[in-house]
Order: C-alpha cells, then structure tokens, then sequence
C-alpha cells in the first residue's frame, strides 16, 4: 500500500505490527535515511536483530540469486532479520524485476524487507515489480519540499533542536541551503550547539551559515517559466558555481522555452488552455507556472523567445560566435521577465 511520509509514525506504533516489505523511494539523503532510521528502531523492538545488506550497483552483474539465498532456511533458533537491498538507480533489470517479483509475492518468515530506491519515473513505478512491492507491505514516496515550503519546514526542524526562528530567519536559511537539506540539518545541529535554547535571527543565520545550497537544472527551468526571475538568476549562478556544464543547462532550458512556444502557439489555433497543455504534456502540477508565463508573455516575446533558444543553442555548442554563459543569462532573462524594457527594446 502507498503510505505518506509523515504518517510513518503512526504506522509504526500502531498494535498491527510490521509490514513484511517497506520501500523507500526518494532522493534525499536525510529524510529517506530518517525513515528508514525509523523503520530499523521499530523493528529491532519486534525482535529483529539482525541486519544483511545488499547494494545493486550493477543489475546485470548483480548475483540475484544468491542474494535472496537462505532466507527460506532459518533454523529454528535463527533470529528474525532485516533484509536491505538498495538499488541506487532504481532499474533492477529483468532478472533483478523477476526476483523483486517473486519475493514480494512470497516474503520468507521472520525477515523484514527495507528497499531503498531513488525517485522513480512513471515507467518504472507501473513495472510488474513495483506494483508487487506495493501490493506486498508500504512504498513510501519521499517528496523533498518546495522552495516555498522550506522556511516553514526549517521552523519545525528548529523547535526539534530547541531553537526558535523567526520568518526571516527561516528564509535566508532556506536560500542558503535549498536543496540540500543535510546540510540545512546540520546547521541547526550546530546552531543548537552555540546557541541552545536560542532564537535565532536572520542575521546571525547569514553570519553562521556557508551556501550550501545546491540545484539542478529543471529547478532552474521551472524557475525561468514560473516568472521567478529571481531564484532563476540565482540557480543559473549556483549551476555555473557547482560546474555544471552548459550544455546541459541548455537543453533544459531550450526544452523549456520549446514548450512555452508550443503552447502559445496551440492556444492561438483557438485550443483551450486544459487541451494545450495536454498535448503539450505539461501535467497539472506544473500548469499553474505554465499560465503565469502566459499571462506575462505576448506574441511579440513568444517571437523573440524562441529566436534567442536558437541562438543560445548554437552559442553553447560553438556554431555561433559569443558567451554561452551570456547567452544562457539571456535566454533565463528572456523566458522570466519578458516585459524587461532592455529586453522588449532587443
């Protein structure tokens, strides 16, 4: 069954027992080492006692069989025992499906089964052995939060550690650490150390607290077509910081400014807004920033859009003579704050 995240804790105190199988599907480090921290202390008080682990890092090398060897032949006095398997790109190829499969459908006695997994795409989260984990105990999805939900978050971890701080407070820490939410914890570990008890401001935050903030390039893209010029330009810096080769940014980029065309273009062919966005493939989770670049968006940027994807393309990959850094400034620009007068007058 799929379980939210933060009813964890209730499922794990409640009289019913353990599930045979948990899965861990996500990307962070903290919060999914967290759960499955939570999900090792409940079972240990049920008795299970001893731990195997098993890391994937290649599915076709990977020697299935002997993994999940023994498992069916615990003695009697054997005690009960916590199977790990991660499998850190979330493709455990046809053998590995098969023998994920079979498991689920007949977990051994005594031996609870923690499955780490990344976020997985749609593709593979409908495969015959994800479904049959599911079906067999809980899948946890992870969801790192939002931009916009961080500062609140970091509240609540806070008062965890002791400390109190304020809005301000939350959202410079949220900036200097948005995604990296390890290194988020650990500065309240540490602030908790110097200053206990404390409420803690935004200045002694930016004081404290190195950038340890790390981003990837559909952050910056969601960013750009969400009109959040902003965190864009501020993403686009950390990239470039972090060594992020251009070429990839371009292609986020460029995709994203396709799309944004695309759309445009089908809403002038008289299309409702729910069929564009449909044939466009953009999901309901991202229209609401597909609509504000709409709003803010004319033909005439559409135009020059478009016309600046082209050319950043060929910039990145040296057909064009100038900077690809500029051209990517451009093009982030061009895409979050189209009615910039310097911009409309180019």
């Amino acid at each position: 069954m799929k379980l939210r995240s933060d009813k964890l804790a209730d499922h794990l105190s409640a009289a019913k027992g353990l599930a045979p199988v948990y899965v861990i599907c996500g990307d962070d480090p903290l919060m999914t080492g967290e759960y499955a921290d939570a999900i090792r202390r409940a079972a240990r008080t049920q008795g299970f006692t001893e731990r195997e682990s098993h890391a994937v890092t290649n599915a076709n090398q990977f020697d299935w069989q002997l993994c999940f060897a023994g498992l069916d032949n615990l003695s009697l006095f054997a005690s009960r025992k916590i199977f790990e398997l991660r499998i850190p790109n979330g493709k455990p190829g046809r053998e590995g499906g098969a023998a994920l499969t079979d498991m689920a459908l007949s977990p051994a006695a005594d031996t609870l089964y923690l499955i780490h997994l990344p976020k997985l795409d749609k593709r593979s989260k409908t495969a015959k052995w994800a479904t049959s984990l599911e079906r067999a105990g809980v899948w946890i999805d992870v969801w790192d939060p939002e931009a916009a939900e961080l500062p609140g978050w970091l509240s609540m971890r806070a008062t965890r550690v002791g400390l109190t701080l304020d809005r301000e407070a939350a959202v410079v820490l949220a900036a200097r650490t948005e995604g990296n939410l390890l290194a988020a914890q650990q500065e309240l570990d540490r602030l908790a150390l110097l200053m206990p008890g404390a409420a803690v401001t935004a200045g002694q935050i930016a004081d404290s607290v190195a950038d340890g903030a790390r981003f990837n390039v559909f952050q910056l893209a969601e960013a750009a077509v969400g009109q959040d010029v902003k965190r864009a330009l501020r993403i686009l810096f950390g990239l470039r910081r972090e060594g992020t080769a251009d070429a990839l940014i371009c292609w986020a980029l460029t995709r994203e400014a396709s799309t944004l065309v695309n759309v445009w273009m089908e809403l002038q062919t008289g299309n409702q807004s729910a069929a564009a966005f449909k044939k466009c493939g953009i999901w309901n989770a991202r229209q609401p920033a597909y609509n504000r670049a709409l709003r803010a968006h004319s033909e005439a940027s559409v135009r020059r859009l478009a016309r600046c994807a082209g050319e950043t393309d060929r910039t990145v990959k040296g057909a064009r003579y100038g900077s690809s850094w500029g051209a990517l400034l451009e093009l982030v620009l061009r895409m979050a704050q189209p009615r910039n007068p310097v911009l409309v007058s180019n």
